[in-house]
């Protein structure tokens, strides 16, 4: 399985587990965060093979719903920039610096997440009709999988 199949059932577990804890209908809050993030970080540590303790995880959870919230204010920014036709570093940089972020105070692991939440996010938004409400959502939920998926593989060295 390549790391983006990966990714999509790390998406695919965290927005089924927001879903779900939002009683079926998707709604916002830190309970539906918390159900995304929580769904990712289970499919993370799935693809990882990574065993951790309950203090890691909770740790790992709590840096994740951190993760989540940053990319949604980040997400509310995010387009084609430089007009290149794809979403990539300046682009997620762009976005980050107008939500209020530094980007050269991201940590190395959050920004190759935001870039990769920023692929699946764009990529979703392509979709006639559904894409535009599942972009940001889907960016978000990518985003705290890749950056738990980066935080488990350095528990491995």
């Amino acid at each position: 399985m390549s790391i983006w199949q990966k990714g999509l059932s790390g998406v695919y577990g965290g927005i089924s587990g927001a879903y779900n804890a939002a009683g079926g209908v998707f709604r916002g809050g830190s309970d539906v965060i918390a159900a995304a993030v929580n769904g990712a970080f289970n499919q993370a540590v799935q693809a990882t093979g990574v065993v951790v303790d309950s203090a890691t995880a909770k740790s790992l959870q709590e840096s994740a719903r951190n993760v989540a919230v940053s990319a949604g204010q980040i997400g509310k920014y995010l387009v084609d920039v430089n007009g290149d036709g794809k979403i990539d570093s300046d682009d997620i940089r762009a976005a980050a610096e107008k939500a209020g972020f530094a980007w050269n105070k991201i940590d190395r692991d959050l920004k190759s997440a935001l870039i990769a939440g920023g692929v699946a996010g764009i990529g979703v938004n392509t979709i006639p009709f559904l894409g535009q409400a599942i972009a940001v959502p889907a960016f978000v939920v990518t985003t705290a999988y890749f950056f738990l998926v980066a935080k488990l593989n350095n528990l491995k060295k």
